[in-house]
């Protein structure tokens, strides 16, 4: 062995001549230098070899090997055989390597002594980049030594690239090359099997290109091939009931790993098959069939994705089935039904019109629930029908609504945001005398139904005031008369991150033409301070005179005392934690756009942060309510955090915490009410300046100090070191008009005046 190469890196290519010079340049950009590249061309015909022999003629540690076209299963093998690294690691042609990538992870094998090493993944595409979905809602990405039988959550990075393998580990092992798909499954699952330790960085390592198009065309091919791709599954399936068997893995890892094939490759393969070739659906749910039934019933009683896959989503392709197929499915069912456990079922029971499709099919044989089902799908798919009832509303009751006279001191309170009054709304209409409130209608964020959506048209059609605190999309397009006020009392304070109007260039922002049938309709929209009636202007696309610094009503909380000390009773009472140590808020807002915001990744080190500050603090946790799945390295149930995100009011929680630490949070313009300690945890500032943008300078705007790393924060937080000068220079120019009477403006102005 060559000892002067400490890496291998491998990559299969294939007709790739238009990206293959990004990728070429994430490993020629690499802070460790001390790898060689093997690319494995698998019988490229377009200019791949010319673009790769230009970008690597100067570099001898890169070297091209071309090979007749055999598949990437073939290219990896032949990588594997020449390659002289110490370690091995591999990238698809397409995809990028973070630039300190091989450095983390060759010193984590070293430091560690790790036979294998995984770090943080992210895809992107030509507009953004997002962590993946089960790699955060399976905590895949938790930093820190692992084994595959404590951690069987691996099997959700169950691809071969962004992994640093000991070469002694996958010596022996190859990819199986008669599998044409998932072929690299058996390989990744023996070396999770076999490492004895696995160590994962905590660092974004490897990028996943998704190409335009790339979901799509895959769907198109499960569709044409839906046999194929089942064989390869139940191939590639054989072979890890082989490798269970002969290493003695235990029942935890062989069921994690049958239920993520269930929920992810047979899952998209069941789809594929009612979207292509009819006559190969029942051959098709025959050798399913016959996969499920030999798992072995241990397994079988816990795997709570067969269930959820067979029933909610396959029972409305129904109408796609004929005779045979529906004996076949009908079997299925009914052997999931006697050999699931009550807690596999609990998933189906919880969706009750599903359950009662497969019910009748499993007891009496009758598909005319689930044949139902199927229409409604269908119908849903091809025809909105939220959007028809919406133009009706809009076009019809709302046009008749207004020949009727306006209704004289009506007040209607709008919002999409909850089922229940809350925020500027709540605040209003809680000090709001009996009578004033007789007035009042509320609209709130219910069920959908059309009788319901009808009935907004038309209250809103005869409103005098009108009082929202958001997007809200039942006024959009709408002409009022000009008697009419809308107010727009926006749930955020201050001005930090673009909106509207002003965030038209942000990869995730509306049009132009959304905006405008959005905001049009506003007469007056309210802000914490007459210094950003610009900023709101521009926002809204408003005259300036109808920008109102009459304040934000809801912060009026933070100057009542009475109810300050029954807010934190409340919660002392719930928490006595909180009346024991001192409290830090991390309250950091949502990442990525509108398909990724549910998942977050902790960049802060919470361990870190026990280890310095546990003994006399508690950390409490409130993520922006989009934020569904979070990635840490301490455990949620560890002491020192206090998972709060679930409490949907944060006032309470700011005002028992003694300190709040944030990124790009609007909650700091009321945080600074309380005259406490900020800090700013921004590790991706210049990443999410390009995302949104900001209004002001976030150096010169933020009223604390900014962070890239953990260390120097917990040094600031154990010193009390905050600068509380700038904190009252922040107030004075964003929230000089929160002074505790918000709401007795509001009042006086919009409402006392129409008696």
């Amino acid at each position: 062995m060559n000892d002067s190469i400490k890496i291998s890196i491998i990559i299969p290519v294939y007709h790739v001549a238009d990206i293959i010079e990004d990728t070429l340049k994430s490993i020629q950009n690499q802070t460790f230098e001390n790898y060689e590249v093997l690319l494995i061309d698998d019988g490229s015909k377009d200019e791949t070899a010319e673009v790769i022999e230009r970008c690597i003629a100067h570099d001898d540690r890169f070297h091209y090997v071309y090979k007749e076209n055999q598949g990437p299963a073939a290219a990896r093998n032949d990588g594997l055989k020449l390659a002289k690294g110490d370690f091995i690691l591999f990238v698809d042609s397409d995809d990028l390597l973070a630039p300190n990538a091989l450095t983390v992870m060759y010193q984590a094998a070293q430091s560690e002594n790790a036979e294998l090493v995984t770090g943080s993944t992210k895809r992107f595409n030509q507009k953004q980049e997002w962590f993946i979905d089960a790699h955060i809602t399976e905590n895949v990405i938790k930093p820190g030594a692992k084994t595959f039988e404590e951690n069987p959550e691996l099997v959700y990075s169950i691809g071969p690239c962004a992994k640093l393998y000991k070469k002694e580990l996958v010596e022996d092992i190859r990819f199986l090359e008669e599998i044409k798909y998932g072929e690299d499954q058996p390989f990744v699952l023996e070396t999770l099997i076999r490492a004895q330790k696995i160590y994962t960085v905590d660092e974004v390592v490897y990028f996943y290109r998704l190409r335009d198009g790339e979901n799509k065309s895959l769907t198109q091919s499960i569709s044409q091939n839906p046999i194929r791709i089942l064989d390869s599954i139940l191939q590639f399936l054989d072979v890890a009931k082989k490798l269970f068997n002969a290493y003695g893995s235990s029942q935890n890892v062989q069921l994690s790993y049958y239920n993520r094939v269930v929920k992810i490759e047979i899952s998209d393969a069941i789809g594929g098959v009612f979207t292509g070739n009819k006559t190969k659906r029942h051959e098709f749910f025959q050798k399913l069939g016959n996969w499920l039934y030999a798992l072995p019933e241990t397994i079988f009683y816990q795997m709570d994705a067969v269930p959820f896959v067979f029933v909610n989503r396959t029972i409305g392709f129904a109408l796609g089935m004929d005779k045979h197929t529906k004996e076949t499915y009908q079997a299925i069912l009914q052997y999931i039904f006697k050999h699931s456990s009550e807690e596999s079922l609990k998933v189906v029971r919880e969706a009750s019109e599903y359950y009662r499709a497969a019910l009748s099919i499993v007891e009496q044989g009758s598909f005319r629930n689930a044949n139902r089902l199927a229409v409604r799908q269908f119908i849903r798919q091809k025809f909105d029908t939220n959007k028809l009832v919406m133009r009706i509303g809009r076009q019809l009751v709302f046009r008749f609504g207004k020949l009727l006279p306006v209704k004289k001191g009506s007040i209607v309170f709008g919002t999409e945001r909850s089922d229940v009054l809350s925020g500027n709304l709540k605040a209003i209409y809680d000090c709001m005398s009996e009578q004033e409130k007789k007035r009042v209608v509320l609209l709130l964020k219910k069920s959908p139904s059309w009788k319901h959506t009808l009935h907004i048209f038309a209250t809103l059609a005869r409103a005098e005031t009108i009082v929202i605190d958001d997007y809200y999309n039942k006024i959009y397009s709408l002409s009022f008369k000009k008697e009419v006020k809308v107010i727009q009392t926006w749930h955020a304070a201050g001005a930090f991150k673009k909106f509207g109007f002003s965030a038209l260039f942000a990869s995730d922002s509306e049009t132009e033409e959304f905006e405008k049938r959005a905001h049009s309709s506003y007469t007056d929209v309210l802000v914490s301070s007459e210094n950003l009636i610009s900023e709101y202007s521009e926002a809204f696309r408003v005259a300036p005179s109808k920008v109102k610094p009459i304040g934000v009503p809801r912060t009026d909380l933070f100057f009542n005392e009475e109810k300050i000390r029954t807010l934190k009773a409340h919660l002392y009472q719930k928490y006595p934690v909180l009346k024991k140590k001192k409290a830090i808020l991390y309250a950091p807002t949502f990442r990525g756009g509108a398909g990724h915001r549910m998942n977050f990744k902790m960049q802060l080190d919470a361990l870190k942060m026990k280890k310095a500050l546990g003994d006399e603090y508690v950390l409490i946790l409130k993520f922006h309510p989009v934020v569904k799945n979070v990635a840490m390295n301490l455990a949620e149930q560890d002491e020192f955090i206090l998972d709060l995100s679930d409490e949907k009011d944060i006032n309470p929680i700011m005002l028992v915490s003694d300190s709040l630490i944030t990124d790009y949070s609007s909650v700091i313009f009321e945080y600074s009410l309380l005259n406490r300690p900020m800090y700013f945890f921004a590790d991706d500032l210049e990443n999410y300046h390009d995302e949104r943008g900001f209004y002001f300078p976030y150096e010169e705007m933020v009223p604390g100090a900014i962070y890239q790393e953990s260390d120097t924060l917990i040094r600031d937080i154990q010193n009390e070191q905050f600068d509380y000068e700038k904190l009252n220079r922040f107030k004075e120019k964003f929230v000089d008009a929160l002074d505790g009477k918000s709401t007795e403006r509001f009042i006086t102005q919009y409402v006392r005046h129409k008696e």
